[in-house]
């Protein structure tokens, strides 16, 4: 497994990394429960939330997947980044659109000036849901039948790429980076093809200026 990069983030200066091997020094992660709640760093720990954001210069924040999605975001000029873990559960509660939004609300950025980078993950190749995920997603065009009766296909991308732009992310600055989890043994751990094949780690952080 390699780390891949994004390289709207590289250009704007954010040293981040999506498959990383390594941590950071100084990387701060969180529990991750499959929720939508975006906790800012520093706070107090430990930390509970599938979504992190920091606007302290030289701070990494990073989430661990092994299927499901990682989102990184950054603003370099409101000095913001955050990072986002959407599996399914994450997705249907909407954290890609409802972590821009209080982005938004808590710092008066523009959502319109966030890069958005999401990293590997299943793809709408080989995620093949049930009618209990079909139904707690409200978003139909995300789906497409799959070849057992009652199944679907998910695109897990399309899904959070359609959030963060109805949040305001501009569609030209999400960038997709890595490709299907499940599709690549030798370059991606997944959980849906082996249980014990381990995580993923993804991360970012603002330079210190």
């Amino acid at each position: 497994m390699s780390a891949t990069s994004c390289e709207a983030l590289r250009a704007l200066g954010v040293e981040h990394a999506l498959g990383a091997a390594e941590a950071p020094p100084g990387l701060v992660t969180a529990h991750q429960v499959h929720g939508a709640e975006l906790a800012r760093v520093p706070a107090g720990a430990p930390l509970t939330a599938d979504a992190l954001y920091t606007c302290g210069p030289g701070v990494a924040v990073g989430v661990r997947t092994a299927d499901c999605v990682p989102i990184l975001l950054a603003d370099p000029e409101r000095r913001v980044v955050a990072v986002i873990h959407a599996g399914w559960r994450g997705s249907a509660q909407g954290i890609a659109e409802r972590a821009v939004r209080q982005l938004v609300r808590e710092l008066s950025l523009d959502a319109g000036a966030l890069v958005a980078a999401v990293g590997p993950h299943i793809g709408a190749c080989c995620y093949e849901v049930d009618d209990p995920v079909r139904d707690a997603i409200d978003d139909g065009a995300v789906f497409s039948d799959a070849a057992r009766e009652r199944h679907y296909m998910l695109d897990l991308f399309e899904l959070n790429r359609r959030q963060l732009v109805a949040a305001g992310v501009s569609p030209e600055r999400v960038w997709r980076a890595g490709g299907c989890t499940h599709c690549d043994p030798r370059g991606y751990p997944s959980h849906r093809r082996d249980p014990q094949s381990g995580r993923m780690l993804h991360w970012l952080r603002l330079p210190v200026f």
